[in-house]
């Protein structure tokens, strides 16, 4: 019993220890978030209305053409946001734009929900079965993608300096490793496509009410 625990603690150590700058990263998501919330509330009406009509998800009812449609619109700002993590990875000076990606994203989402909330009983139903689930999905993805990106940049400055003794490590290792992880991050932005398809489909009557 004390082995079974000892190696569970090692492993919740590694674990840790391995992937540390994810917490920072998702700290800064969820202040995106609070951010968002508190400009929707402090914003005035004619601002709050705006944002209403370019952030509402309405339900999907007609055929294969509208749901292709909803699946490029839905994965379209995660690609977007991902090639930019991917370029800023291979910039020397990208890893605090790389930081503030996550940030941004919780902004957009926090306002999001502040204006679902506003809107009653539906529109809180509204973000509990579709914004929330898939804006979740897609913070994790972006906050991973984040902590890939802020690494590589890092790395490359780190060549640049002198201090840095010349490090012999090749990069073509790190690079390829670096696009391997980006494309399943591109795959899994697809994947979240799909799901807010599905549940725009399965709660249409909930969100046509809102």
């Amino acid at each position: 019993m004390k082995r079974t625990t000892t190696r569970r603690r090692r492993a919740m150590a590694d674990f840790m220890t391995d992937n540390r700058r994810l917490f920072p990263f998702a700290g800064l998501l969820l202040a995106g978030v609070a951010i968002g919330v508190a400009v929707y509330v402090l914003a005035g009406t004619h601002i709050t209305h705006d944002w209403g009509a370019l952030v509402r998800v309405t339900g999907l009812s007609g055929g294969l053409a509208g749901s292709l449609g909803a699946l490029w619109n839905g994965c379209f700002g995660s690609i977007s946001l991902l090639v930019g993590l991917f370029l800023l990875g291979l910039w020397p000076c990208g890893a605090p734009f790389a930081a503030a990606t996550p940030m941004f994203y919780g902004l957009s989402l926090g306002l999001t929900e502040a204006y679902y909330y506003s809107l009653g009983g539906a529109g809180v139903g509204a973000v509990a079965a579709v914004v929330v689930p898939v804006g979740l999905l897609n913070g994790a993805l972006l906050v991973m993608a984040g902590v890939e990106s802020w690494r590589l940049s890092v790395t490359l400055s780190r060549r640049l300096l002198p201090a840095d003794g010349g490090s012999q490590e090749p990069l073509w290792p790190i690079f390829r490793l670096y696009c391997l992880r980006f494309l399943l991050f591109a795959a899994g932005a697809v994947g979240v496509g799909l799901a807010q398809v599905l549940l725009r489909t399965l709660f249409c009557e909930l969100l046509q009410g809102v």
